[in-house]
C-alpha cells in the first residue's frame, strides 16, 4: 500500500496555534491524549480498531483501546453504543450515524450493523485529513498535535441501502468500507465490518443458469422452459408452469438454508431473466403480459407467488428478492403489483449517457424516465443498474463525468434504494479510461448525491 503522506495541514494549525499564543489541546478537543472507548458490539470493537490504527499513523502516539467498563481520566473517543454517552438514533436506518465533541469527548455512534463504521471513516476523513482515493492511494497526513474542534455536531442518514459499483479499488475491503460501499457482489464484509447488503447465490440473470437448470431438466420436461416462436427453447422459463415455480422454490429455501444470516440488514434472492429476448409465448404467460401491457406482467406474479410461498416456509424477515425491469420487462406492468418484499431493479441499458436523465430533449432518457416514474408508482423499493463503461471500447474514455452526478440525484429524487454503478468489471488490475477515479466519484457520489 503506497501512502501519500501530507504535512501541511498539521503545521497550518501548529502555526495558528503559537500565533495566538494557546497551546493544540487548548484550541480543540486533544486527539492526541486521547484513549478510545469501544462498545461492546464486535463492529464497534472493529470500528475502534480502526480508528486506534489511523489516529497512530496520523499523530506517532501510542492509543489505547479500553471497553466501556474501564474507568478513565481525561480525553475520550467513544465510539458506538456504551454507558458514556446516551446517542438518540430514533429514526436512523442503518448505516446512519452521529458525531459529537465537546472538551473532553469525542462520541462517534451509528445505527444497525454499518453506522458506527461509517461515522468513524467520516470522522477521519472530515476532521483528520484521510482520504481513500484508490486501493493504492490512500491520503494519512502526519500530524504530531492533531486537534478537532469543540462543538461538531453531525447526522448523517444514508441516502440509498445498497451501494455497489466495480473496478480494482472496488474489490478491497478498506477502500469499500472507507467509502460507504455496501454491496456483496465483489467483497466479503465480515460480521465484523458489518457484514454486507448481499445477495444469496448470484445477483443476476439467476433465472436458468442458478434456478431450474435445463441441463438437469430440459430433455425431460420441455415444458418448463420458454415456448418462443413456435418452440421450446432453454434459454429462459415458462413463468406460468406450476412445476417450475414449485422447483424454483425449493431451491430457493435450499440456498437460504445454507446461507441465510438472520443479523445481516438485508439478504437478497435473485429471480432476475437471463440475459437474452426470448422470453415465453405460451398462451398463459401471454396472456398475463396482455393484461399487464407488458413482459413483466409474467414476471412480476412469478416473483410474487415464488416470495410469498418461500416467505411462509420460515423465519425470513431480512430476506427480499429482486427481478429485473431490463429490456423486454422494462416497462412497468398495469394489472399486477410488485409485493413489498419485491425489489425492481431498473436497467438503463438503453439510455444515452451524454445527456442527464432527466434531460427532456432527450428522446431515449425521456423514456427511461418514464418508466422510473411508472414503477415508482407501484413499487417502493427500486434498484438501479447503471451502466458506467463502454463495452465495445472498453479503454476509450467513457464521456459520462458531466452528468453522473446528476444522475444519482435523479435517482434519489425518485426513491431509488440501491444503485449498481457496472464499470468495467471483467478486466481485473486493468482499469482503463480513468476507472479509478470514476469509482471513487461514483462511490462518494452514492454516499452524498449532493
Amino acid at each position: 500500500m503506497k501512502k501519500l503522506l501530507f504535512v501541511l495541514v498539521g503545521v497550518i494549525m501548529l502555526v495558528s496555534s503559537l500565533a495566538l499564543g494557546v497551546s493544540a489541546a487548548e484550541s480543540g478537543f486533544d486527539v492526541t491524549n486521547a484513549v478510545i472507548v469501544a462498545g461492546e458490539s464486535a463492529t464497534d470493537k472493529y470500528a475502534a480498531s480502526r480508528l486506534e490504527y489511523y489516529l497512530e499513523q496520523i499523530t506517532g502516539a501510542d492509543i489505547a483501546v479500553v471497553s466501556d467498563s474501564s474507568v478513565t481520566e481525561g480525553y475520550e473517543i467513544v465510539v458506538g453504543a456504551t454507558s458514556r454517552a446516551a446517542v438518540d438514533l430514533d429514526g436512523f436506518e442503518d448505516g446512519g450515524y452521529v458525531i459529537t465533541s465537546d472538551e473532553k469527548t469525542v462520541v462517534i455512534c451509528g445505527a444497525g450493523n454499518k453506522g458506527t463504521i461509517n461515522g468513524v471513516y467520516a470522522f477521519l476523513e472530515d476532521y483528520c485529513g484521510c482520504h481513500w482515493y484508490e486501493s493504492e492511494v490512500i491520503v494519512v497526513p502526519e500530524n504530531a498535535s492533531l486537534t478537532v474542534p469543540y462543538g461538531i455536531d453531525d447526522e448523517y442518514h444514508p441516502y440509498f441501502e445498497y451501494t455497489e459499483t466495480d473496478t480494482t479499488s472496488s474489490r478491497d475491503l478498506e477502500f469499500s468500507l472507507a467509502n460507504g460501499l455496501t454491496g456483496g457482489v465483489y467483497r466479503d464484509f465480515s460480521v465484523e465490518q458489518g457484514s454486507e447488503v448481499g445477495y444469496i447465490g448470484s445477483f443476476a440473470h439467476t433465472l436458468v443458469t442458478h434456478y431450474c437448470k435445463p441441463d438437469i431438466y430440459f430433455e425431460s420436461h420441455p415444458e418448463y422452459y420458454a415456448y418462443h416462436k413456435g418452440e421450446r427453447v432453454p434459454q429462459q422459463l415458462c413463468l406460468t408452469n406450476p412445476d417450475v415455480i414449485d422447483i424454483v422454490v425449493d431451491e430457493v429455501l435450499a440456498n437460504l438454508e445454507r446461507y441465510h444470516d438472520p443479523s445481516a440488514s438485508v439478504q437478497i434472492v435473485s429471480l432476475t431473466q437471463h440475459d437474452n429476448q426470448k422470453y415465453c409465448e405460451c398462451e398463459k404467460c401471454s396472456a398475463l403480459d396482455k393484461a399487464n401491457d407488458s413482459h413483466a406482467g409474467s414476471m412480476i406474479t412469478f416473483v410474487n407467488t415464488v416470495a410469498e410461498r418461500v416467505k411462509a416456509a420460515g423465519d425470513y424477515d431480512n430476506v427480499v428478492f429482486d427481478t429485473f425491469a431490463y429490456q423486454y420487462t422494462r416497462s412497468a406492468p398495469t394489472a399486477v403489483v410488485p409485493r413489498e418484499d419485491v425489489i425492481i431493479r431498473l436497467c438503463s441499458i438503453e439510455c444515452c449517457f451524454g445527456h442527464t436523465l432527466d434531460d427532456p430533449k432527450c428522446s431515449e432518457n425521456k423514456d427511461f424516465m418514464y418508466d422510473l416514474e411508472q414503477w415508482g408508482k407501484i413499487c417502493n423499493r427500486i434498484y438501479i443498474w447503471d451502466y458506467v463503461n463502454n463495452y465495445s471500447e472498453t479503454i476509450c474514455v467513457f464521456p459520462n463525468f458531466g452528468v453522473m452526478q446528476r444522475n444519482v440525484q435523479i435517482f434519489y429524487e425518485n426513491n431509488v434504494k440501491g444503485i449498481y454503478e457496472e464499470g468495467n468489471y471483467y478486466i481485473a488490475n486493468s482499469d482503463g479510461e480513468f476507472g479509478e477515479m470514476r469509482t471513487y466519484l461514483l462511490s462518494k457520489l452514492m454516499q452524498d448525491p449532493y
